[in-house]
């Protein structure tokens, strides 16, 4: 499924609660992967910021993991227990990527990773792929592949 809309800063609560209930709705045995796409400061983080609220987590405690790789923060979600926010900006080669140390991660059927910029990585099976694109200060196209 493909959708593509424009959306405001004020949509991305109503929009963040139907990824994690269509995220949650599918039972694999393994964790749940969204890729994030976009140009800086198309929205990348504050969507992940919004995620994180759904899950319980305070989205003020949450913030862009840009120099130190990956952040985990325990949730309060019945479906997932704990949410992993990757940002692989400053890869300079895939191989970089190992330095997360996923495997583990990618086990746990009640874990959220999210990646921004995962094209800087090798993981090549996300749940859903969100792309953002800077329309104007205020607004946003956000297309959502499943």
């Amino acid at each position: 499924m493909k959708d593509s809309r424009i959306i405001t800063e004020q949509d991305m609560p109503h929009i963040a609660q139907k990824v994690i209930e269509t995220l949650a709705s599918s039972t694999t045995a393994r964790a749940k992967v969204v890729f994030l796409e976009g140009d800086l400061g198309a929205g990348k983080t504050t969507f992940t910021k919004e995620l994180a609220e759904v899950l319980g987590v305070h989205k003020e405690d949450v913030h862009s993991p840009t120099f130190i790789l990956k952040k985990e923060y325990s949730t309060q979600h019945a479906s997932f227990q704990k949410l992993i926010h990757i940002d692989a900006y400053r890869f300079e080669n895939k191989e970089e990527a190992s330095v997360l140390r996923l495997e583990e991660d990618l086990k746990d059927p009640q874990t959220l990773i999210v990646i921004e910029w995962p094209s800087k990585m090798n993981h090549q099976n996300p749940d859903m792929m969100i792309t953002l694109t800077v329309v104007d200060d205020e607004t946003r196209e956000m297309e959502v592949n499943l």
